[in-house]
């Protein structure tokens, strides 16, 4: 049976990401969450998705992105597991590894700029083409670490 796994999510910068280094070849690895509401029936609800972006992406969304910042996100969903070192046993957590992004302007950007363009900052990354944020070079690419090497 074939399978997808690709997500794609607009919302809110919840915290300012987090950028680490992993130990030996130095690749960037940026941790932060979005807020994603969902309108249902009588209510609306907030989600906060956990995501990591490794390399250039990491570095570029540190670097323009805080809280509160608009985003939209594509990649795919991620299941990371642990042993609790204060022996609550194996953790489990769902993250979003993300492959592309894209910095969206907010309404208080769109005002000090006076023209309001096309709505999209584009910081180098676009989920429609363009540049991914990949160079090519092995220790780029997400999938070649464990959660091992990775410094939280």
């Amino acid at each position: 049976m074939a399978s997808y796994n690709k997500v794609i999510l607009m919302g809110n910068v919840v915290r300012n990401p987090e950028l680490r280094h992993t130990p030996g070849n130095n690749l960037a690895v940026a941790r932060t969450s979005i807020a994603v509401n969902s309108n249902r029936k009588d209510r609306e609800e907030v989600m906060f998705i956990d995501i990591v972006l490794f390399g250039k992406s990491a570095e570029t969304l540190n670097a323009y992105a805080t809280k509160g910042s608009p985003l939209l996100v594509d990649g795919r969903l991620s299941l990371r597991s642990w042993d609790d070192p204060n022996g609550g046993g194996k953790r489990h957590k769902h993250e979003i590894i993300v492959d592309n992004f894209q910095l969206l302007r907010g309404s208080k950007e769109r005002s000090e700029e006076g023209a309001y363009n096309d709505g999209i900052h584009n910081a180098g990354m676009s989920a429609s083409g363009g540049n991914s944020g990949k160079t090519g070079a092995p220790s780029d690419q997400p999938g070649e670490y464990t959660d091992d090497d990775i410094p939280f």
